[in-house]
């Protein structure tokens, strides 16, 4: 009954906040960054926030998306909000070419409710040692200077100075080291870069991600399986619309890094996808993505930072229990802890010596599994659902004969179970320790897939910031001196180890409203 009703609830709230509702609250997203120079493999870090009017927006969940010139996706993550809020952090790929980066941050519908105010994004560099940028297109165009340095700071106590009144009337203030390769760091681009959205169906995130499926050549009568693995396991079931569009309201589960995907009958789905749930963008012909040229001379500069980065940032995950139950949600009438028991070697032994509400038979020499009917004292006739960790398992033959050495756990319902629109003859359900299948092998059918949910709610220890961590093996190599930190934290500001041209800024409202960057440089000694 939990999963009929979450998916009613998600169908009303797509047609009410899809109309008249949510379309009279508009989302406005805010981040900011504490610097915008970074290299392949760190995280960026952001504070973002998302109001709906003047209150916190319902939405759970932001993305944070980095977008290269050609307005393509190379890497993204969701974030969790708290009352919309959410300081977390985007991990950079390995993989990344050198280049100038789109950061933008947005919500599943603040895009196209307003394209104004529903992205938030600004620049940044990202240097990959390995794979340096693309040869510039303009040859006469030459790296930009830095601006002059305004002062020299060369004591902990002037660079306390400097930042007494910066937070004074700020969104966000921070003192980072200046950024070589971009003119004005810091400063939000406006949207007005994008020729117009296509239009698309408002599916606000309020329990949680909504996971979109494609399917071509769509049949409205199948049942498709949707599991949802990771430090915990779920399963959903959807029917595709008649334009192949399937949304599944993966709700409080958090903790996943994966998705398989399998027909009710076990049947193959070619074609089958599963949509990103970034938002798809066109650049104006008009609109110049600042290109990243880089000289012999930067190299002292950039081997001297890319140390630097090295050193992680503290923070603390919070691993907050699921709201969502493991695997379907049912109550079993009967649970199995398999190291109790003696440890057979096949699954139709388990279930022959100790499972006496489960039979096993042979039909055209295959094995089947029959769960006897508590409600009608009765055998039924068919399959159960048989899961493990919750992916759906149709070769029972193959079940049968599996050792389940890395099965912990065995559940079974001795009723009819009703998921959504489907009813099963029971549940056979088998955990595993390390929720990793027991390595049962996912059927040749099943289409499997990497798909990073939400990544945990963090805390940031803000005071790793201002002066240099304890331990006496780790240098002090702080790129980032200040990002809006409490005036607490004042007193206790130290200046780094490394020297060089830093900048303080400072992000305000104009008189219209407007977000602007005003932006100083010193050098530090």
């Amino acid at each position: 009954m939990k999963l009929i009703y979450r998916s009613f609830c998600l169908i009303f709230l797509i047609q009410v906040w899809g109309g008249k509702v949510f379309s009279q609250q508009l989302e406005t997203v805010q981040f900011s960054t504490p610097k915008t120079l970074y290299f392949s493999g760190e995280k960026i870090w952001l504070e973002a926030e998302v109001r709906s009017g003047s209150d916190a927006s319902p939405s759970q969940l932001v993305y944070a998306e980095l977008v290269d010139d050609q307005s393509r996706s190379r890497a993204y993550v969701m974030l969790p909000l708290e009352q919309g809020k959410a300081t977390n952090y985007l991990t950079i790929p390995d993989n990344l070419p050198s280049a100038n980066y789109l950061l933008r941050v947005y919500t599943r519908t603040s895009p196209y409710l307003s394209l104004d105010k529903g992205i938030a994004q600004q620049f940044v560099t990202v240097i990959n040692p390995m794979v340096p940028p693309a040869p510039s297109k303009n040859k006469s165009e030459a790296r930009r200077i830095l601006p002059k340095a305004e002062a020299q700071i060369q004591t902990a106590d002037q660079l306390q100075a400097i930042l007494k009144n910066s937070s004074s009337g700020a969104q966000a203030v921070g003192v980072s080291i200046a950024n070589p390769f971009l003119t004005g760091e810091q400063e939000q681009i406006p949207s007005s870069i994008y020729t117009e959205l296509d239009s698309k169906p408002l599916l606000p995130e309020l329990f949680g991600h909504i996971l979109e499926v494609k399917v071509p050549e769509p049949d409205t009568s199948k049942t498709y399986f949707i599991s949802v693995h990771g430090k915990q396991s779920s399963l959903y079931t959807a029917h595709p619309n008649a334009q192949g569009s399937m949304f599944v309201d993966i709700g409080g589960l958090k903790h996943w890094d994966k998705v398989i995907l399998q027909l009710e009958d076990g049947s193959e789905m070619p074609g089958i996808e599963i949509i990103p749930p970034v938002v798809q963008t066109k650049f104006r012909a008009d609109f110049t993505f600042p290109e990243l040229s880089l000289t012999k001379e930067d190299l002292v500069f950039l081997e001297t930072w890319l140390k630097a980065s090295r050193i992680e940032t503290y923070f603390t995950e919070r691993y907050s229990t699921d709201s969502v139950q493991i695997v379907t949600g049912f109550v079993a009438d009967y649970t199995y802890l398999l190291d109790d028991y003696t440890r057979f070697e096949t699954v139709e032994t388990v279930l022959k010596e100790y499972v006496p509400s489960v039979a096993v038979r042979s039909r055209d020499k295959k094995k089947e599994f029959r769960l006897i009917d508590m409600a009608k004292n009765m055998v039924f006739e068919s399959n159960p659902l048989i899961l493990v960790d919750a992916m759906p398992v149709f070769d029972s033959n193959l079940l049968a004969i599996f050792n389940p050495k890395q099965f912990q756990k065995l559940e079974i319902l001795n009723r009819e179970f009703y998921l959504n629109d489907r009813t099963y003859p029971g549940v056979l359900s088998f955990s595993s320790y390390l929720n990793n299948f027991g390595l049962f092998p996912l059927a040749d059918q099943a289409r499997f897939f990497d798909y990073l949910g939400q990544r945990p709610a963090v805390e940031l220890k803000r005071d790793q910031f201002v002066r240099k961590i304890s331990e006496a093996h780790v240098p002090d190599w702080r790129g980032v001196l200040w990002w809006n930190n409490s005036s607490s934290d004042l007193d206790q500001l130290e200046k780094p180890a490394l020297p060089g041209v830093y900048v303080l800024w400072k992000r305000v409202e104009d008189t219209s409203g407007k977000s602007k960057v005003i932006a100083s440089y010193f050098q530090l000694d």
